[in-house]
């Protein structure tokens, strides 16, 4: 028990008082010796996009429906971003008292701004996930979720003009459509992203729920296996209003790829398309042990039932396909050896609230202590710049 204490004790005594991302400052390198030939690549920054950019860019049938945004407190630590549908915003109260404290740290937003705080905290590359943004992942009007998709792809592709080498957008792509998935690929890739995000909930027309192990989805493996980009699964859909609101959507919001790799797994998606790449961010490595353990149980103990019948144990698909990224997880770190240390990502996760920002280097000290150099090459950056291809 005592081991289990050191554990927990050593995430809280980390997290005890460090403050809202608004009242921190960068932290500078210090004493920290890193193992020669490392490269320190976050696998999951985010960005506050700021600029009108939909407007002139959608269809003139549809320009009324263009995302806009509106941004209060300009200058003020109250500075914050919300994009607006026809006049009005559509960002849960959970989300909005999350964002208010980060979106007012300028990097969030400003390239500039943002190079000068990663340099100090050391991040030399960056995978950067779109704020706000995802909640278009189940937006109920497909046409208009496209051509924002499909917008937004293009502004990352010019902020990674802006800071090449560094700065590396995670993009979205039409996958509620089989005859355009392919195409809304292949445009993502002409704008130079190396990865894309899928919703852990997917909605298709009429806001119904879709099956990704289902036939009728076959075309969206098939493409994203034949494009050879990585596919990555975030956080971030699950939101409750009220009492209990903030503490419940974190809770759930943390936890969610059960669902996700089980339907991997077990809908037999893996052993269709062996060659996919899958990374799950954000929700920390801890889980996988316990979902590992769940898949090889129901992989020994319900073999008869399952549909369809899986080629492989749980535990190889996990070591072929899948990783994970973590921000500061004594716990998971103490169960490397069961995750595999070549399935492991740091992500720095800056601005957000429980980002890396203003303590990484601590961080990165921990991950040295318990890991071995080529390990700790590996989780710092090397498996990252592997995955997903960054120059």
């Amino acid at each position: 028990m005592a081991a289990l204490y050191d554990i927990a004790e050593a995430h809280d005594a980390k997290i005890r008082g460090i403050g809202v991302p608004r009242g921190r400052t960068p932290q500078a390198q210090g004493k920290v010796r890193l193992p020669e030939g490392t490269t320190i690549i976050s696998c999951d920054n985010h960005w506050s996009a700021s600029e009108d950019i939909f407007i002139d860019r959608f269809p003139e049938h549809l320009k009324h429906k263009a995302p806009r945004p509106v941004i209060t407190g300009e200058g003020t630590s109250e500075r914050f971003i919300e994009w607006h549908v026809e006049g009005k915003g559509f960002l849960p109260t959970a989300v909005i008292k999350t964002f208010e404290v980060f979106e007012c740290i300028p990097g969030s937003s400003d390239i500039e701004a943002r190079m000068r705080d990663l340099d100090t905290e050391g991040i030399q590359k960056e995978i950067v996930f779109g704020n706000g943004i995802t909640l278009f992942l189940t937006f109920p009007d497909l046409e208009v979720r496209e051509w924002v998709f499909r917008i937004y792809n293009e502004h990352l592709g010019e902020m990674q003009r802006r800071a090449p080498g560094r700065f590396y957008g995670c993009g979205f792509i039409n996958y509620w459509d089989m005859s355009k998935v392919r195409e809304s690929i292949a445009h993502l890739k002409a704008q130079g992203l190396k990865t894309f995000l899928l919703p852990i909930n997917p909605k298709g027309p009429d806001h119904q729920d879709l099956n990704y192990c289902a036939p009728e989805m076959a075309p969206l493996w098939e493409a994203i296996e034949e494009a050879g980009l990585p596919v990555c699964f975030h956080i971030g859909e699950f939101y409750k209003e009220g009492p209990g609101g903030i503490g419940s959507t974190v809770m759930v919001a943390l936890g969610p790829f059960r669902k996700t790799l089980g339907e991997l797994i077990f809908g037999g998606i893996f052993d269709r398309h062996p060659s996919l790449q899958v990374v799950f961010l954000e929700a920390d490595i801890n889980w996988v042990p316990g979902a590992l353990q769940t898949a090889s149980m129901l992989y020994e103990c319900f073999t008869g039932l399952l549909d369809p019948q899986i080629e492989r144990h749980p535990r190889e698909y996990w070591a072929k396909n899948c990783y994970a990224g973590f921000i500061h997880d004594p716990a998971g770190l103490a169960m490397l050896k069961t995750i595999g240390a070549d399935r492991v990502m740091w992500s720095h996760d800056y601005p957000h609230k429980e980002s890396a920002y203003g303590f990484s280097w601590d961080i990165i000290q921990e991950i040295l202590d318990v890991t071995t150099e080529d390990e700790a090459r590996m989780i710092l950056g090397g498996t990252a710049q592997r995955v997903f291809r960054l120059d």
